[in-house]
């Protein structure tokens, strides 16, 4: 991608979707097109699914804390983050979803839980069940005349890692060598928004492919891997890793609602790490291991309730940077943590 080539929505998507080239005297009218949409009534109803993860919590309790928005939050567990906000359990899958989601009449819908939660750790489900809610969910959005703005969030692991995946990666990217499993329901997700964004001109969708979100509290799976005591290397590779910290990752879903520029974007902070700088600054220690060692310490580290799935493995082995230019340019949005602040503050490190 050379000169003004930004993305400018998610129509005519491909694998993992192929964005329109947009030009720089464009820019404008998507700004004036994202303004005008910002509602006049005082109060502003939002929807959030998947708000008992650290994510969601945090997002609901902030948003909460607002004169301007009315919150109601859903989620298939209990939230692990206290907030006030009105919480309901709902099975994402199921048409009870469509039915409060129809019942609150929202404007805004923030889709946090667009893939499973066992689908980011890879455990065993079916494909059907681990694309959660999207039925249910967006077959309710077509009978609600109120919903103005859809923010869906996704992943760069939806590129894969692959040493034949050019070195930075932009979001029309396709993506080189055999998807995990992970990668596939991300690419099916991203699809269904797509066709449903292409029928409904009135709605602004908006994609947010995240990088590893790392911090202290978010719980996934490359936080725990990296607060590990000692943590298993693969010998000879010192992949170059581009992280996005756990605060600044709520920040893009907020920025997202109060600007509504449509489009598919790669969120991560400014900045690239290699892995053993990573580890250096957090202060760990870390063991070399051949390849089939590195792969049975790693399966082994279930025992102790750490999970390395295969799209985490390969990304320690041939690493992911993406182009984060649009995010600035288009969207409008800049971390507040650089790659390696955001690794000291994951680390609770002082600079």
């Amino acid at each position: 991608m050379t000169g003004g080539r930004r993305p400018a929505g998610i129509r005519g998507a491909g694998e993992p979707a192929t964005t329109k080239s947009i030009h720089p005297s464009d820019r404008d009218r998507i700004s004036e097109r994202s303004d005008a949409a910002l509602p006049s009534c005082s109060m502003r109803r939002v929807f959030v699914t998947g708000a008992a993860t650290w994510t969601g919590g945090q997002l609901v309790r902030r948003l909460s804390a607002r004169d301007d928005v009315e919150v109601f939050a859903v989620d298939n567990r209990p939230p692990v983050v206290p907030f006030d906000a009105p919480f309901e359990e709902l099975s994402l899958d199921r048409l009870s979803l469509a039915r409060y989601l129809i019942e609150v009449e929202p404007e805004t819908i923030v889709h946090l839980q667009s893939v499973d939660p066992t689908a980011e750790e890879e455990r065993s489900r079916d494909s059907e069940d681990r694309v959660v809610g999207a039925l249910a969910l967006f077959g309710a959005i077509e009978r609600i005349d109120t919903v103005r703005s859809v923010i869906v969030k996704s992943d760069t692991a939806i590129y894969g890692a692959s040493p034949r995946n050019p070195s930075l990666l932009h979001e029309d990217t396709r993506p080189m060598g055999s998807p995990t499993r992970y990668q596939r329901d991300l690419q099916e997700m991203e699809r269904f928004v797509q066709q449903i964004a292409d029928q409904h001109d009135e709605v602004r969708y908006t994609i947010l492919r995240f990088a590893p979100i790392f911090g202290a509290n978010v719980d996934n799976p490359i936080s725990r891997y990296l607060t590990m005591p000692v943590v298993p290397t693969q010998m000879g590779f010192d992949p170059r890793l581009q992280l996005i910290h756990e605060l600044d990752a709520v920040r893009a879903v907020e920025h997202a609602m109060e600007h509504r520029v449509e489009g598919t974007f790669n969120i991560a902070a400014t900045g690239q790490l290699y892995l053993s700088r990573i580890l250096r600054l957090g202060g760990k220690l870390h063991q070399p291991l051949a390849g089939r060692f590195f792969d049975s310490a790693v399966s082994g580290l279930t025992r102790v309730d750490v999970s390395v799935p295969q799209h985490i493995r390969s990304i320690l082995k041939h690493g992911r940077v993406t182009d984060v230019s649009a995010m600035v340019d288009v969207f409008g949005f800049t971390p507040e943590l650089s790659c390696r602040q955001a690794v000291l503050a994951g680390y609770g490190v002082t600079a």
